[in-house]
């Protein structure tokens, strides 16, 4: 078999139905397991009792400009807190990862002569979908 690589580029986003690869660096879906251990007279039992996700985003600040995701996110926030944003991930080999995650609080500012930046760590709402095509 021959060697696949696959880069960040190859990459698309969205978020509530809207591509973002332009503002994004950086993405990563990451799972932290529950895991239970036990100590029994035979040693160690383990139970492996939730998943939690997380979407990591790493983004250029696009305060202002039209369809803004920094403006989207902060209304999102600021309106439904407790309202998971659909999202989906998908490579260019034909993985696709569909799930929810909660919006954050963009921050603001930045630091000369730097572009502005943010990173968000968005918790899913359920472990996501993984559609192979």
């Amino acid at each position: 078999m021959a060697t696949t690589i696959i880069t960040g580029r190859d990459i698309t986003f969205t978020l509530a139905t809207v591509n973002y690869d332009a503002q994004t660096t950086a993405i990563t879906l990451v799972n932290a397991p529950v895991i239970d251990t036990y100590q029994t007279l035979d040693g160690k039992a383990y139970k492996h009792i939730d998943d939690q996700w997380t979407l990591n985003l790493e983004l250029l600040a696009d305060w202002g400009v039209a369809s803004s995701l920094f403006e989207a996110m902060w209304t999102a926030f600021t309106s439904a807190p407790n309202t998971a944003l659909a999202f989906t991930l998908v490579t260019a080999t034909g993985a696709s990862f569909a799930g929810t995650a909660f919006p954050v609080a963009p921050t603001a500012g930045g630091a000369a002569p730097g572009a502005q930046t943010d990173t968000w760590a968005m918790l899913c709402a359920s472990t996501p979908v993984l559609t192979i095509s």
